[in-house]
């Protein structure tokens, strides 16, 4: 028998927006957050799909600020813990935390602040929580609230699954079934709905905000030098602090003592640090400006950087809804910010022509996850019009990624390619997709974007200035075609010239080869000095 819901005392959300600002210091609630708060006053169930940096842990610590009950938050990360219980404690709300890295007195500490009343905020980590003795101590106690945070480690078409958060809706019913609240930034329509299904006895309301991000530009661009690729990106952020993201510990250290020799301030950071360092490189990255953090996806989680102004990935992330969530810890102050992802044809093959099937649900969908990612890579149209769809968002084009803006180089010639690779799946269209050649489709189904994609059709007239600089970056284009006995757009395409004329400091150069990219900046320079 499903259990009911025990009700949550009911406070308006005009006392929520005192609580907000007498313990938080904020005047106003983020987009969303209000709908969301009176929903679990209310006593609801709840699964909240969030941006990275739109207020999600408030939802959880506004209702225990209140002072409804015990409120249990279960995280899967230590470190996360730690920060949000400082900035708790700076709040003045009191809160604990139970977990493996903690000490006898702390341990015994959070019991006994448990058991009296005193803690009205509760961290676990779900071993923790599945454990008889918390389990005894918590069910002696009313759990006004359980959050859930990372919600989407409940699913397996989530993309960082963890077998531990499959016992919840157990422990939630050993608590007396009290109301649920979801969180998580990164969960697509299939995940959500996997979610709802595991962890909610209660239908819950859902609550997704959208996933677009107008401040962030997205760029992908084919591995062919990638320490040059890499650089000449973060220089172009003029000593703007970032976050480098690499599939390996090894990679992590070679790639920072490279950087630093470069010249730039690159930290390292992986789980294969110890504990002092980790925390050290992470207090430098907060307190000095122009950090770069070399990192696995062991670092960012929890971490909110307002002026974040880049990440770069120089490996294939394993999934879209990973990406975003590492990218969006970049620009959280509304600023611009950019973003780099470097990709090998081979490793695109493999994702987008896999070999048979598996009966296994959890591998079938770690295949279709990384797989989305490839085709991610190849779209010719929108990035963030792309990525969004893997969301279940339809959106218009972005206007500010790599292919809105003209940059487009041989990506259609790459997705025509990728889509014969993944409709016939044989052995010369790969050959041919490893190599960069082509061999067009016999036939090309839907896609779903238009070419060439909205924003590149519709760009504003070139000013008679740009028009001028567009003449001279023609010519010089068509000398170096005629010397390398090349097509012109080989050397540079027809959109990446007039991105270049209308502005290369912005814009930047990809879509041009490095060479050219640099004759090319040289002749802007010297054109607009004879002005």
């Amino acid at each position: 028998m499903v259990k009911v819901s025990p009700r949550l005392a009911a406070p308006s959300v005009d006392d929520a927006r005192r609580a907000l600002r007498e313990t938080f210091g904020y005047e106003h609630f983020l987009p969303g957050q209000a709908e969301i708060v009176e929903a679990v006053l209310a006593g609801r169930d709840v699964l909240a799909v969030m941006p990275t940096g739109s207020g999600k842990s408030l939802l959880y610590q506004l209702p225990a600020a209140m002072r409804i009950g015990l409120v249990v938050v279960v995280s899967p990360l230590i470190s996360l813990m730690h920060d949000q219980l400082r900035a708790l404690a700076a709040a003045k709300l009191p809160a604990a935390a139970l977990h493996s890295a903690e000490d006898d007195a702390d341990y015994l500490r959070a019991c006994e602040g448990v058991a009296s009343g005193r803690v009205k905020l509760l961290y676990a980590a779900p071993e923790r929580l599945a454990q008889e003795g918390a389990l005894a101590l918590l069910s002696r106690r009313r759990v006004a609230l359980l959050a859930v945070d990372e919600a989407h480690c409940v699913s397996a078409w989530g993309h960082d699954f963890r077998p531990e958060y499959g016992r919840l809706r157990e422990i939630a019913d050993r608590l007396g079934a009290p109301p649920i609240l979801a969180v998580t930034a990164s969960a697509g329509p299939r995940t959500r709905e996997d979610i709802a299904q595991k962890l909610f006895q209660r239908e819950p309301q859902v609550f997704v905000r959208s996933f677009a991000r107008a401040n962030l530009a997205l760029a992908f661009a084919e591995r062919h030098d990638e320490f040059r690729q890499l650089t000449r990106f973060i220089a172009a952020q003029r000593g703007g602090s970032g976050v480098v993201y690499c599939g390996s510990r090894a990679k992590v250290d070679r790639l920072a003592q490279e950087l630093r020799r470069f010249g730039l301030d690159a930290l390292p950071y992986h789980a294969g640090l110890d504990g002092e360092r980790r925390a050290r490189h992470q207090d430098a990255f907060f307190a000095r400006a122009g950090v770069v953090m070399v990192a696995t996806i062991a670092f960012g989680m929890g971490v909110d950087k307002r002026d974040l102004r880049f990440v770069a990935h120089v490996d294939l992330p394993d999934s879209i809804e990973g990406y975003y969530q590492e990218i969006g810890r970049a620009g959280r102050d509304g600023a611009k910010a950019r973003t780099l992802l470097l990709f090998e044809r081979r490793e695109l093959a493999d994702r987008l022509a896999p070999e048979g099937r598996n009966d296994d649900a959890s591998v079938e969908a770690e295949r279709g996850r990384r797989e989305a990612m490839a085709r991610l890579c190849v779209t010719p149209g929108c990035r963030m019009q792309a990525m969004l769809a893997e969301f279940g968002e339809a959106s218009a084009a972005c206007g500010n990624c790599d292919h809105c803006r003209g940059l487009l180089a041989p990506v259609r010639r790459l997705h025509a390619t990728a889509l014969s690779l993944r409709l016939r799946a044989n052995g010369r269209a790969r050959a041919l997709f490893e190599r960069g050649e082509t061999e067009a489709p016999e036939h090309e189904p839907e896609l779903g974007t238009s070419w060439p994609p909205p924003a590149t059709r519709d760009l504003a007239p070139l000013t008679v200035e740009e028009e001028r600089l567009l003449g001279l970056l023609t010519a010089e284009r068509k000398r170096l075609a005629r010397a390398r006995r090349l097509p012109p757009r080989k050397i540079a395409s027809d959109e990446a010239l007039r991105a270049l004329a209308r502005g290369p400091s912005d814009t930047g150069i990809e879509g041009v080869d490095d060479v050219d990219a640099t004759t090319f900046t040289r002749i802007i320079e010297t054109a607009r000095q004879r002005k």
